[in-house]
C-alpha cells in the first residue's frame, strides 16, 4: 500500500499532475467546448509552471514562501558550547557502482558540505541526522555513518555527533531532541534545502524545548531576478517543482 501511495503521489507531482486536466479537457471536447478549452488551457499553464525555473519559484513563493540565507555573524552570538549545527540527511544510495559501496545522495552531500562550511566559519560543532533509508533497511551503513565517513575522507572534518535512527523529518527532530536533552544547548542551527526548510522547522520547533532557538540555515537559494532562459522548460525547473510539490503535500499532511 505504501508503494501504491508513493506511485500515485509521484504521478500527481508537477509536471505530470496536470495530465488529468488535459485528459479531461480532451474528453469533454465534443460535449462542453468552453469547459474543455478552459481545462486544456489550465493544464498547459500547469505543465509550464511545473517545468520551468521561473514557474517553480513563483509556485514556491505562494505555497511555502522563500527562505533567506543565514547571517553567519549572528551564529557567533551564542557560545559554541551552547549551540550546534544540525544537518538533515536527504537520502543515500545502497550501492553506487562507480564507488563500489554505499554513498550519500547528492542533496545529502550538499547539505553536509554547507554544514561543514558553517562550522568552520563559526566554530560551532556539527551533528548529522539520518538513519537507514526505508527502501534499503538491510543496508549496513546509515546516512549518519556515511556522512561521518564522507566528512572525514573528503573534507578532513570530524562530526561532533551523529543521530542514526531517523527515517523521516519528524524522526530527525525527535531523535535529535533526545540526543540534545542532556546538553546545555540554547540554539540549533538547522541545515537543509530551502524547499524543505518550512516542514523541518515545524518538526524541530515542536520536538525541542521552547527555550531552544531554532535558526534556519537553508541552501539551494536563488538570487533575485531572472533571465529569459528561466522561462524555458529545464531539468532544474522540473526538479524544483517536483520537490516543492512533495514538500507541500508533506507539510499539509503534517509529516
Amino acid at each position: 500500500m505504501n508503494d501504491l501511495i508513493h506511485a500515485v503521489a509521484a504521478f500527481l507531482l508537477p509536471p505530470t499532475g496536470a495530465f488529468p486536466l488535459l485528459l479531461l479537457g480532451w474528453w469533454l471536447r465534443h460535449r462542453r467546448r468552453w469547459l474543455s478549452g478552459a481545462l486544456f488551457a489550465t493544464g498547459l499553464v500547469a505543465v509550464w509552471i511545473g517545468s520551468t525555473e521561473l514557474g517553480a519559484l513563483w509556485l514556491q513563493d505562494r505555497l511555502l514562501g522563500r527562505q533567506q540565507a543565514v547571517e553567519v555573524e549572528r551564529l557567533k552570538e551564542v557560545p559554541p558550547s551552547q549551540s550546534i549545527i544540525v544537518v538533515l540527511g536527504g537520502g543515500a544510495r545502497k550501492l553506487m557502482p562507480e564507488y563500489g559501496n554505499s554513498q550519500l545522495k547528492v542533496i545529502s552531500v550538499e547539505r553536509l558540505r554547507y554544514g561543514i562550511w558553517l562550522s568552520r566559519q563559526t566554530g560551532l560543532p556539527l551533528m548529522f541526522t539520518g538513519g537507514k533509508p526505508k527502501d534499503a533497511p538491510d543496508s549496513h551503513m546509515t546516512e549518519a555513518a556515511l556522512a561521518e565517513r564522507t566528512a572525514a575522507q573528503e573534507f578532513g572534518f570530524a562530526l561532533a555527533a551523529k543521530e542514526d535512527r531517523a527515517t523521516d523529518t519528524r524522526e530527525n527532530a525527535r531523535f535529535t531532541a533526545e540526543l540534545l536533552r542532556d546538553r546545555p544547548v540554547r540554539r540549533v542551527v538547522l541545515v537543509t534545502h530551502d524547499v524543505h526548510m518550512r516542514r523541518a522547522l515545524r518538526a524541530f520547533r515542536e520536538a525541542l524545548p521552547p527555550e531552544v532557538e531554532v535558526v534556519p540555515a537553508p541552501l539551494g537559494l536563488t538570487v533575485p531576478g531572472f533571465e529569459w532562459r528561466d522561462l524555458l522548460p529545464s531539468q532544474e525547473g522540473t526538479a524544483r517543482a517536483r520537490y516543492l510539490g512533495y514538500e507541500w503535500l508533506g507539510y499539509l499532511a503534517g509529516h
